[in-house]
This record gives C-alpha cells, sequence and structure tokens, in this order.
C-alpha cells in the first residue's frame, strides 16, 4: 500500500490531537479542579474561548462601566480603569440573575479570593481630640452684693493663687456703713431684743461676710469706711472684671476663682461613633506638654446634645489634678479602645460594594462543582476597623469574595444582572455609572454621604455661614495653607513621594504662619482643634513609608480641612470630590476628577460631591 507523505502528516495530527482530547477529558481533569494549577497556555485558551466575539476578536471592557467596549487592551476613557476581558455576553445564559458561575481559568485570572464570614465581637480604636477643662462645680463666683467702690484691689491679676479667707479687695458702701451701725446699736440691745440683734448678724452672713469679720464689727464699736472682700473658696483667679476705684453695682461678678484640684477631661467624638462610647469607658490621653505620657480615665457623662456645627458630641471625664500638672485649655488626644458586648457577624471591609446601608457582597456557593457566586444585598451596621458589621443577608461560615468583588459585579453587569449599578436586571440594557460628573449619580446611591450637603441646596454648590467669630486676617492666611495641601494632592496623583512631603512641608509652614490664637469665640475654640487635627495630619503624611501611608494620612487631612473650609468660609472655590470606589474625599481647585488615592488604575474615578464657594 501506497502512503503519500500528506497522509502520513494527516495522520500524525490526528494521533496527537487524540492523546490530547484524552488528557484533557482523562489526565487534566484534576488539574483544572484546581484553577491555581493551570498553565499559562491554558490561560491564554481561556481567553480566546471566553472573551472573544463571534469573530473571534478578544474584546475588552472596563469594570466600571460596561458600556466600554474596545478590541484591544487599554485603559477607560472614562475614568482611566484598566480595561480587562469581556465575557461572552452567550455564556452561561442559564444562571439565574443574581448569581454568575465562572471556570476555574476565569476565577484564577480574575484573582478571586474569599474567607469565611467570622462571628465576634467588634473592636474599634476611637482617637478623639479633646482639652482639659475647669469642672463647673469647683467654680466660684466673688460678687459685691451691695453697691460700693472698690477701694484696694490686692488681686490685680489673672491667674493669682488664692487661699479660703483671704483679702481680695476693700469696698466702700454708705450701705455697708449704715449695716454696721444697726449691727452697733442691736448689739447694745441684744438682752431686750434678741431677734434685733439676730437679724442685723444674718444681714451680714447674708452679704458672705465671716462671723469672724462680723464679731470684728462689734468688738471695735464703730463703723468702718471699708470692709473686706474675703475669697470663698482656694483656688486660682480665672477672671477679675474691677479696677481700683471702681464703681459696682450690686450683684456685680467681681471674680471667678476655680480650684484645679479636680479638674475635667473633655473629648469630642463624632456622632457616627457614639455606639462605641458608654459610661465607665475607660481611656488613655496625653498631652502636648507630655506626649510620652499616657493617662487615664473613665467617662462619667455623654453630652446628650449633638453639636450642629461640628456634628460632634461632648465626652466628659473627671480626673484628679492635685499635682497640678493639667492646665485648663490644654489640647489632648485620647484613645478608646471599645469592644461591643454582643457577638456580630463580620465581612472584610473589602468585601462591601458600597451603596449605602443596603450595600452588596458576593457569597461563594461551596457546594457547586464550578466556582459559582451569589450577589447578596446586605443591610450594613458601622464600621470597625478593617470590617463592616453585617445586620442582616448573610451566614457565619458563609465564604464571602474579600478580592476581584467588581470583577464579578463587571460581569454580572455585562450579562445584564442584578449588581453595584444595575438594580433592575433583565432590561436588555447595560447601564453606565459616569464618575467624571459630578451631576450624574444614576449609579451608586450616594444618598447617605451626600444628605447633608444636599440640605444646604441643590447638592452641587454650597454656601455657607462662617461660624461665629472668623476675622479677615484668618480667612487671607488659610488659602496659604490650602494651595500647599492641593499641589501635595497633585502629587499623590502623580505618585511623587519627594514631592508630596515637600508640599505637605510647605503646608507645616501655612499652618505654622496662621497659628492658634487667631480668631474670636466658637471660631476660636473650633479652630485650636482644627489646628491639632491639621498638625497631627500633616507629621503623619511627612513620617509616613511611601505613598501608600501618605495617602493614608492624607485622607484624615482632606476631611479635617473639608470641614474648615466651609466652617470657616474661605474665600475661593474648591470642589469636594469623592471615589466611592477608595470611600475617600479631597478637596480640589478644579472640577476634573484625579483621583490621588488610585492614580495608577481609576485616575478619574470620583464624583463631585459639591462646590464650595465663599
Amino acid at each position: 500500500m501506497n502512503i503519500t507523505k500528506q497522509q502520513l502528516i494527516y495522520g500524525a495530527v490526528l494521533l496527537l490531537t487524540g492523546l490530547l482530547l484524552g488528557w484533557l477529558m482523562f489526565g487534566g481533569s484534576n488539574d483544572h479542579a484546581n484553577h491555581n494549577l493551570l498553565s499559562d497556555a491554558e490561560m491564554n485558551q481561556h481567553l480566546l474561548d471566553e472573551h472573544t466575539d463571534e469573530d473571534g476578536t478578544m474584546i475588552y471592557t472596563c469594570s466600571m462601566h460596561p458600556s466600554v467596549l474596545q478590541n484591544e487592551p487599554g485603559n477607560c476613557p472614562i475614568c482611566g480603569m484598566e480595561l480587562i476581558p469581556a465575557r461572552s455576553q452567550s455564556v452561561e445564559a442559564h444562571e439565574d440573575e443574581y448569581s454568575m458561575v465562572m471556570t476555574a481559568s476565569a476565577a484564577r485570572l480574575a484573582d478571586i479570593q474569599t474567607v469565611p464570614i467570622e462571628r465576634r465581637v467588634p473592636e474599634k480604636v476611637l482617637d478623639l481630640p479633646g482639652r482639659i477643662q475647669v469642672d463647673e462645680r469647683r467654680l466660684t463666683n466673688v460678687t459685691a452684693h451691695v453697691s460700693g467702690r472698690i477701694r484696694d484691689l490686692n488681686i490685680d491679676y489673672t491667674g493669682a493663687p488664692i487661699r479660703r479667707g483671704e483679702v481680695m479687695a476693700t469696698i466702700y458702701s454708705p450701705e455697708l456703713i449704715a449695716a454696721q451701725r444697726e449691727l452697733l446699736e442691736a448689739a447694745r440691745q441684744k438682752e431686750r431684743n434678741p431677734q434685733l440683734y439676730e437679724s442685723a448678724r444674718q444681714k451680714f452672713r447674708l452679704w458672705e461676710f465671716t462671723e469672724e469679720q462680723i464679731n470684728a464689727m462689734e468688738e471695735r464699736g464703730s463703723a468702718q469706711i471699708e470692709l473686706d472682700i474675703l475669697s470663698p473658696a482656694n483656688g486660682f483667679v480665672m477672671s477679675r472684671n474691677v479696677a481700683a476705684e471702681e464703681h459696682v453695682m450690686e450683684g456685680t461678678v467681681i471674680f471667678e476663682v476655680a480650684n484645679l484640684d479636680r479638674i475635667w477631661v473633655v473629648l469630642e467624638a463624632y456622632e457616627e461613633d457614639l455606639n462605641w462610647i458608654s459610661l465607665g469607658d475607660t481611656f488613655h490621653f496625653q498631652t502636648r506638654t507630655n506626649p510620652g505620657q499616657h493617662l487615664e480615665a473613665t467617662v462619667s457623662f455623654i453630652d446628650p446634645v449633638v453639636d450642629s456645627r461640628s456634628r460632634t458630641v461632648r465626652i466628659r471625664a473627671n480626673l484628679d489634678n492635685s499635682s497640678g500638672l493639667l492646665k485648663p485649655d490644654m489640647l489632648v488626644r485620647a484613645q478608646l479602645n471599645s469592644r461591643m458586648q454582643d457577638e456580630k457577624l463580620l465581612v472584610p471591609a473589602s468585601s462591601v460594594l458600597w451603596t449605602g446601608k443596603r450595600s452588596l457582597i458576593y457569597v461563594k456557593d461551596t457546594s457547586a462543582d464550578l466556582p459559582r457566586f451569589d450577589v447578596r444585598e446586605v443591610e450594613l451596621g458601622m464600621r470597625t476597623g478593617d470590617y463592616y458589621v453585617i445586620e442582616d443577608g448573610v451566614q457565619e461560615g458563609e465564604e464571602v469574595v474579600f478580592h476581584g468583588a467588581f470583577r464579578i459585579d463587571s460581569e454580572m453587569q455585562l450579562a445584564d444582572r442584578f449588581s453595584m449599578m444595575n438594580r433592575e436586571p433583565g432590561r436588555g440594557a447595560v447601564p453606565v455609572h459616569d464618575h467624571s460628573s459630578g451631576t450624574d449619580r444614576d449609579g451608586m446611591d450616594l444618598q447617605d454621604y451626600e444628605e447633608a450637603e444636599r440640605e444646604e441646596g441643590d447638592g452641587l454648590q454650597s454656601h455657607t455661614d462662617a461660624v461665629d467669630g472668623v476675622t479677615e486676617d484668618f480667612q487671607q492666611d488659610f488659602p496659604v495653607l490650602l494651595e500647599a495641601y492641593l499641589e501635595g494632592k497633585d502629587a499623590l496623583f502623580n505618585a511623587d513621594v519627594d514631592a508630596a512631603a515637600e508640599a505637605f512641608q510647605q503646608a507645616v509652614t501655612g499652618l505654622e504662619a496662621i497659628g492658634m490664637h487667631r480668631m474670636q469665640g466658637d471660631a476660636h475654640i473650633r479652630w485650636m482643634e482644627h489646628y491639632e487635627a491639621v498638625e497631627g495630619h500633616l507629621n503623619q503624611i511627612l513620617e509616613a513609608d511611601g505613598l501608600d501611608g501618605q495617602r493614608k494620612a492624607f485622607a484624615s487631612l482632606s476631611q479635617t480641612l473639608i470641614e474648615a473650609v466651609k466652617m470657616y468660609q474661605i474665600p475661593g472655590v474648591v470642589y469636594h470630590q469623592y471615589c466611592p470606589m477608595e470611600d475617600k474625599s479631597w478637596l480640589s481647585s478644579e472640577e476634573q476628577i484625579q483621583n490621588p488615592y488610585a492614580p495608577e488604575t481609576m485616575p478619574n474615578c470620583g464624583e463631585v460631591i459639591v462646590r464650595i464657594e465663599s
């Protein structure tokens, strides 16, 4: 039998094909069960099988904007995120609208990672600013009980130490001279009219003269022109409201005396942290005078009213200060380690696709042969560190996706199934969520985040009133700090560690130039707190090791400056911008989004929350 060369080649190809198919069906089945053992060749084949159109062309899309479809890799033209291979719309059409089945190779390609849902007691460390304050219960007013003129002023400066019974000033008063004469006359007739005598003495007691002073009046036998005003308590003079030879009216507060042997430590907690704080909680704090010394106190009072401007609640503790080391109005920084009483279900924060209180997570079906992921709408509780409490929607032990959830969600969007930005599956169209505009909010529900902003107007522009006491020179100097912050933001967007450090060092200089004592009234109190917070965040940025640390501290700095720009009505226009993917905010001088937290993967991902103009 004559066999041609072409037939030999054809037969060899058939033999190799048969061997390959046999290996795939029998020898390779175990390897495919474990997606971590797939070879690069298999991964390439997977891409060709599941991510090409009918003509065999590879299709790429954006996980945040699935309407973007391109036949070559690159970045999303809307948000700048790196494009990923798009799944063929005809794959797994039998699935329901709330789940996605992936091959093992697809799961490996998307780097899907899961972790069991835990049930344990949530813990959180609260970092709270505060200050030392006078215990109001140990504050005494020295009052003029009669009209007269202050003669000798023994205590002539604020802050003077004083002991109970020491002479603070002398007063001349015709009313006191007449009362002395009445007392002397009543003393001469006290045997015949004891009630009149006691009444004359009681008048001086009500004017807060001591028994020793009253007895001395009787012993002298004549009225004195001037009488001594004595201190009613030990402590320090917190205020002096008169000068020598000044006339005073009845009821005038001459001095305020505070006993500082016991003082208050008053902290400010944001309202969202109140569930973590209870009476009797112990916290540690330090002052700027002795930053290495950690003092301990116990929460004794939680203010029943929320400050409408700062959205904070005052937390108070009593503290022994017999050593005198703590001074009123000292700024402190406290750390409160809080634990909830009951165990809760916890999932990693990265598992949650945040859309408000009703958010989404993806749970792996461990009973399925292939990786199957079900979308769950869960009720979020409070955040505790790197975890969220889940009030409803999952069970303990279920496998929740903590890495790759956005990839799965993208597949769900492309398949027109229930997903983060497609709450009405089966409409036959892929929804578009445009992060580049502050006015398009049809996708992710940011209602919870923006509620306070919308109260100010239309949600896009804010004309806030300055807190009482803001000065013009403060408003003129603040933009220097803000400009350095904006330069630092740009440096973070450009991933330039050195430029960011230089910009935020300039911000420190700008902050020091502003100083702490530049305003009056409420503005002065609030700025002292903001000053310490800004200073602390800037130091964290400067001490950070690399971009990740700088960006983390920058997020905290941004929150403080956003509040400050609004509260002190800083002149100019800035934009409060927010990235829902990072769940972080920042300020920008331009409306265009340049995300400083993830410029490598999604440089234009974000929304304009509000335009702040003064």
